[in-house]
């Protein structure tokens, strides 16, 4: 750190702009007193003349004119040689002590300046006390703050407003809260997202594996079962195990999706080939029931898009349509392009979805009040809505009971 970061510092401007602002007031103290001692000094000294002239004029009046230019011009130095010669009889030299002095007896010159010096020291002492526990404080805050983090309590934030130092150190460690929070609450997510699909994956094997588990037991209680009815509990058995193979790789999908374990290839695709390979896949649904299916549109329409994930996501909703469309019934698929978005509108003829099914309609295992599917395990739509958002896309759903379903898919063009 070098000086001009130091003096930016508040803290430091704040006592330097005390410190000197008690050092000019102490100044002026020292000052004054100074002056009152030299006055005190002089005065003594002109009473000590004034007294040795009135003397002298009292015994020698004649000797007046040469007193006074003594006193008011100096002596010359043959006349100071011989008072000193003379004085020196007395014990009166240049190195008397101060005590036997008598300008100066009596004043404890040295001592008062001494104490005076050491007087005007407390306050600037108190002064670095006072700032200093400013700063101790602040520390003591950053401390406590410090403490509250490690005890998982990001409530208290430091000041960030503040100039210098310690703003920065707040405003860094506020980030770092921030940061350590966000980890903290994706690792809650993580960990109920894991808890959520372990609490489905054993739910929904529940049934599956019961059933299996009572055409083992009737395969090996009956060994001269007809091998009619040994072959339907084999295929009912093979249902199970395909449910279960279907319900595993779904749920799979689903938790690499949304746990953000799968990096999506986009390239630049078109949209109407890809909705016609996705209808394409499903042509033999559609064609048990004699439904059909339309595309209008979006000739000219591309994504930056994964293809393969896109056409899984298109093709759960297709099938979804298809499975709640009567028979010879039709699903509308119309491909719209705007100067913001690509939308995909998929629209049904079947029963609709119940008002108070449409906000749960994409969790996961949901299955509405209306649903008549019993092999349905509400997976598909869950999927889809991971895959649509996990690139940048928006999926809703609208609808009226005994009038279908309509999904619109929207993505931004970039």
């Amino acid at each position: 750190m070098n000086m001009i970061e130091v003096l930016r510092n508040p803290e430091w401007k704040s006592i330097a702009v005390k410190v000197l602002a008690l050092q000019v007031l102490l100044s002026l103290l020292m000052f004054f007193y100074m002056h009152h001692q030299v006055e005190s000094i002089n005065t003594t000294i002109v009473n000590q003349n004034t007294a040795l002239i009135g003397h002298l004029l009292m015994k020698e009046p004649g000797l007046e004119n040469e007193v006074i230019h003594f006193i008011t011009q100096g002596a010359k130095a043959d006349e100071l040689a011989e008072g000193k010669r003379i004085l020196a009889q007395y014990g009166y030299q240049g190195d008397i002590p101060i005590e036997n002095q008598p300008v100066l007896s009596g004043r404890s010159l040295p001592l008062k300046t001494a104490a005076q010096v050491l007087l005007l020291l407390i306050p600037l002492m108190l002064l670095l006390l006072w700032e200093y526990r400013k700063l101790f404080d602040k520390i003591r805050t950053i401390s406590y703050a410090a403490e509250q983090v490690v005890e998982n309590q990001f409530d208290n934030l430091l000041p960030e407003n503040e100039e210098g130092e310690f703003g920065s150190l707040g405003r860094s460690f506020n980030a770092m809260a921030g940061r350590l929070t966000n980890s903290l609450e994706q690792l809650r997510q993580e960990k109920a997202f894991l808890r959520n699909l372990l609490s489905d994956i054993s739910h929904q094997l529940k049934t599956p594996l019961a059933s299996l588990i009572v055409f083992n037991e009737n395969l090996l209680s009956d060994p001269g079962m007809e091998k009619e009815m040994r072959m339907t509990f084999l295929e009912r058995s093979r249902q199970q195990l395909d449910r279960m193979e279907w319900l595993i790789v779904s749920l799979l999908k689903l938790a690499r999706v949304e746990a953000g374990a799968i990096g999506f290839c986009k390239e630049r695709i078109r949209l109407r080939e890809l909705m016609e390979s996705a209808v394409y896949s499903l042509r033999t649904v559609a064609e048990q029931k004699r439904q059909t299916i339309t595309i209008r549109g979006g000739e000219n329409a591309f994504l930056q898009a994964d293809e393969e994930w896109l056409k899984e996501a298109f093709m759960n909703l297709i099938k979804n349509a298809l499975e709640h469309t009567p028979q010879e019934g039709e699903v509308r698929i119309k491909l719209e392009e705007n100067a913001l978005f690509n939308t995909i509108v998929i629209r049904d003829t079947g029963e609709g979805i119940h008002p108070d099914d449409l906000p749960h309609i994409f969790k996961r295992f949901y299955r509405g009040k209306n649903h008549n599917k019993p092999h349905s395990l509400g997976i598909g739509l869950a999927l889809t809505k991971s895959i649509i958002e996990e690139q940048n896309g928006i999926i809703t759903v609208e609808s009226v009971p005994r009038e279908g379903a309509t999904f619109r898919i929207s993505f931004f063009k970039r």
